[in-house]
This record gives structure tokens, sequence and C-alpha cells, in this order.
């Protein structure tokens, strides 16, 4: 009997002891204020500490965006057609050696573009069109082995701007003022590891599990 019930509580003990697992999800993020091209921007990002528990996956976001303000100018004796599209091209570098590369592989990794549309200018004429804006959204893929430690790590951006013109034989001059900007998100998810605490039926069960043992003690006695 007493060997029994000693089992009983040694079970019991185990699954007070027993880890639990939880799904969880953690991130950083910087966005950037648009700034007057060409910029040069750079923000920080966690890294994952494997002491919170084993990482599943890894999602990191980049963002860029533009807005610009075009003005075209007919120098032509004769209304004439044309088109304007401005560009922002954003390139991105990291401190972390793995994800540079991947980065300066697909640079630049963002391509932004914003177009008049076809204009009909009469002669001599000045119009200006804008704001015209663009936005763009990439996923990194790269190793979740890149993101283990502990502290941060930066991601930096710049740009190169400029302005195509169609259209016009050759008689459209134009002018252009962009800004832009880029940002990051980072998302970690994992299963944490966490302690279960024992629940008040659990102790009651332990707490009689004690006194059985404690009867039987006196009975071999």
């Amino acid at each position: 009997m007493l060997k029994k019930v000693l089992a009983v509580a040694t079970v019991i003990g185990g699954l007070i002891t027993a880890s639990a697992s939880s799904a969880a999800i953690l991130s950083y993020q910087f966005d950037h204020a648009l700034e007057t091209t060409e910029f040069a921007q750079t923000g920080n990002l966690g890294l994952f500490d494997p002491s919170l528990g084993v990482l599943n996956s890894v999602t990191l976001t980049l963002t860029g965006q533009m807005s610009t303000m075009l003005t075209l100018t007919n120098n032509a004796a004769q209304t004439q057609t044309t088109r304007a599209t401005a560009t922002t091209d954003i390139f991105f570098s990291s401190s972390l050696a793995g994800l540079d590369g991947i980065m300066a592989a697909a640079n630049p990794v963002i391509a932004l573009s914003a177009t008049t549309g076809f204009q009909t200018l009469a002669a001599g004429a000045t119009v200006t069109y804008g704001p015209l804006l663009d936005s763009r959204i990439v996923i990194v893929g790269s190793p979740e082995s890149f993101y283990l430690g502990t502290g941060n790590f930066s991601i930096g951006c710049s740009s190169i701007s400029g302005i195509a013109i169609t259209g016009g034989g050759g008689n459209i001059a134009s002018s252009q003022t962009t800004q832009g900007a880029c940002g990051a998100t980072i998302a970690y998810d994992y299963t944490a590891r966490t302690n279960r605490t024992p629940e008040p039926a659990t102790l009651a069960l332990l707490g009689l599990c004690a006194i059985g043992a404690g009867v039987a003690r006196r009975k071999l006695a």
C-alpha cells in the first residue's frame, strides 16, 4: 500500500513541475517620416533571444514610400502631348552580414514610380502635377538563424530618384520635388516555455496523497 501511494504522489509531483508550451509573437518596428530625396535613413530592430523559447519562423517586412510634385513646361511653338514619370529606387543594407548579402543582391529592393499620365500642354504652358504617390511592401526571405541573439541589428536605406519624359519632341522642360522614406518590421513566431501553476484540485489531491502516505507509514510501524 505504501509503495502505491508514494507512486501516485510522485506522478502528481511530476505533473506539477512538467513544462507547458504556448505560441507567441514578438515584433519590432520602425518607420521614418518623409524626407526630401536623396535620403539616407537607418533604424534598429530587435534580435530574438533563444532563452524566450523555440523560434518557429521569422517575417521581415520592408516598406518604402514616395510623394512627388512634377512641373512641366511646353517650350514648343505648338501644343504637345507628353507624359512624365517620377521614380524613386530604395536601396537597403543591414548590420547582419547574411541579411546584408541578400539585400545587396536584390537592390534596389523597392522601386517606386508615379506618373502624370498623358497630358496635352498648350504652347508656352507650365503645369504642376501632384502630389503623386506610391508605396511598396516587400517581405524578405532569410534563414531564422540570422536573427538569433540579444540586442539589436540595424537596417539602412537610401534613395535614387529621377524623372522620365515621354513625348513632347524634346520641348518639355521639367522639375521634380520628391520626398521618400523607408521602414521595417520583424515578427518572431515562437513557442514559449512556461511552468504550469498547480491548480487547487491538484493541490488538494497531493495533500490527500501525503496524508495517505502518513497513514501507511503508521500501519507499517
